[in-house]
């Protein structure tokens, strides 16, 4: 979850919360200053020789239409359909989940609907589509009144759209169908006292045909540091473990497996380390999964990788590699690799990530090798399910972003041979969502240009694919808040 919620939620550990105590190197999402000067920046006092009020630029939809904080949007389609969620602040420390449908390919969108329907933080929500069935997941704050140590769940509801009309399941007078554990293992690994938070978070779904799989990170070991150097002394929560659980449902996603599987493994205590945001893919016959993985401990630059796996057999949960071997390292040696995103069509594998390569005239990455100052997004491919892809140390064809800038937070999309990477940008002349499109399956791209002209308040972006459109929401403060805008070309 970005940390663009400003403080609602301090005491609740969540992925941004452990990544403030990363070493600084690799992390670069809007923090709350830029936000709100970017609020003040467009909601200035409007005298008598002022310009004309802010406004969207053609094309852009705003979906939110809120004076409260809207951040984090997802968006999936299937045929004319279009669904994009996000979280919404609706007071106090709350935060909900709301989606927005479209029927006319994104033209236009209904009144959003409240999924989560909490009076606990409700946030970081995640869609997929199969047929006329939605599905969303999010995490939610445990309630304080539940004997397990969790601090945050991972919730999960399934609509039938019937031309716009929803069957929902659990209904909406129910939760959210919990699919985290109520009882999973979790030590404090100092001697320093805490409450005991195991959050689940950074969930991602994927659905094809009737199989839905669910997968998020959850931690098994922690500690709170105590911070000397402030005044009082404050306890720290850091995140020592964390594994990559995956759960999967063959019914269209009414029930799924009782026990989630650890995807992230083999660990023992010497290997330990924290493994966070993974990204899944599906086609008719297989399922990826990729992840983040931060070896402990940590000393700059930062040494984190992307693994990966895929079910070469979903419906007998075949793994490779197996589940008793590591997980394949797809990140070479691009130091500080994060916030991974996958996208697969037929027998083609793409995925892109940020990361700090090192300079072109130093590739290709080696051992050791001296990265860029600022963050890049890398893109590779496989062209046989998964089996090879290109090689993510040969940065002059890797590195998808070569900008002066940090580039940020990518999402990769497919359909047919067309695919779609945008990503976050700072460098001058292209601050705001970055785009680079193949027509020939990603043989080649287009050069980088502004997803919307403008767009430098524009942040966080969630996509999805039909044909030769790319369907696109993101978080925009034009309007003067942070709210949910959409737009398809």
């Amino acid at each position: 979850m970005r940390n663009a919620e400003c403080g609602l939620r301090r005491k609740n550990p969540s992925a941004s919360s452990f990544y403030s105590a990363r070493p600084n190197f690799a992390r670069t999402p809007l923090p709350c200053l830029a936000i709100l000067g970017l609020l003040f920046l467009f909601s200035g006092c409007q005298g008598e020789n002022s310009p004309s009020p802010p406004h969207l630029p053609d094309g852009v939809i705003n979906l939110s239409k809120t004076d409260a904080l809207s951040i984090a949007p997802s968006t999936a389609a299937s045929g004319n359909t279009v669904y994009v969620v996000w979280q919404e602040h609706v007071g106090g420390q709350n935060m909900e989940v709301l989606l927005s449908r479209s029927g006319d390919g994104g033209a236009a969108f209904g009144v959003p609907i409240n999924l989560s329907r909490s009076i606990l933080f409700s946030g970081n929500p995640k869609v997929a589509v199969s047929g006329n069935f939605v599905y969303v997941v999010w995490e939610e704050s445990a309630s304080a009144d539940t004997a397990d140590n969790n601090d945050l769940d991972i919730l999960y509801r399934r609509g039938e759209d019937q031309n716009g009309t929803f069957t929902w399941y659990p209904s909406l007078d129910q939760p959210g169908l919990r699919l985290s554990s109520t009882n999973h293992n979790c030590r404090n690994n100092s001697d320093t006292p805490g409450d005991d938070p195991c959050p689940s978070q950074t969930p991602a779904i994927v659905a094809s045909g009737s199989n839905v799989f669910v997968a998020w990170s959850e931690s098994t070991v922690y500690q709170f540091k105590l911070i000397t150097t402030l005044n009082p002394p404050t306890k720290e929560f850091q995140i020592i473990n964390s594994e990559i659980l995956l759960v999967r449902s063959t019914d269209g996603g009414v029930v799924f497996d009782p026990a989630p599987l650890a995807v992230s493994g083999p660990k023992d205590d010497s290997t330990l380390s924290p493994s966070f945001n993974p990204t899944l893919a599906a086609t008719a016959d297989r399922v990826y999964i990729a992840w983040e993985d931060i070896p402990q401990p940590q000393s700059p630059p930062a040494q984190s990788k992307i693994l990966f796996r895929k079910l070469v057999d979903p419906l007998n949960l075949s793994f490779s590699p197996p589940l008793t071997q590591q997980a394949t390292v797809l990140s070479g040696f691009i130091k500080g690799s994060s916030r991974p995103s996958l996208a697969a069509e037929e027998s083609r594998v793409y995925l892109a990530w940020e990361g700090f390569p090192p300079s072109k005239s130093n590739c290709p990455a080696v051992q050791g090798n001296t990265p860029l100052s600022s963050a890049e997004i890398l893109l590779i491919q496989s062209q046989n399910q998964g089996d090879q892809f290109s090689d993510p140390n040969d940065c002059a064809q890797s590195n998808a972003s070569d900008t002066t800038g940090n580039s940020n937070a990518p999402r990769i999309a497919v359909s047919g041979p067309f695919v779609y990477l945008v990503w976050m940008d700072n460098t001058p002349g292209v601050e705001g969502i970055v785009l680079r499109k193949s027509e020939d399956s990603g043989g080649t791209f287009s050069a980088p240009s502004d997803l919307i002209q403008g767009g430098g308040s524009a942040a966080n972006p969630g996509i999805a694919a039909v044909g030769g459109t790319l369907l696109s929401s993101w978080e925009d403060a034009t309007l003067g808040n942070l709210e949910i805008v959409f737009t398809r070309k």
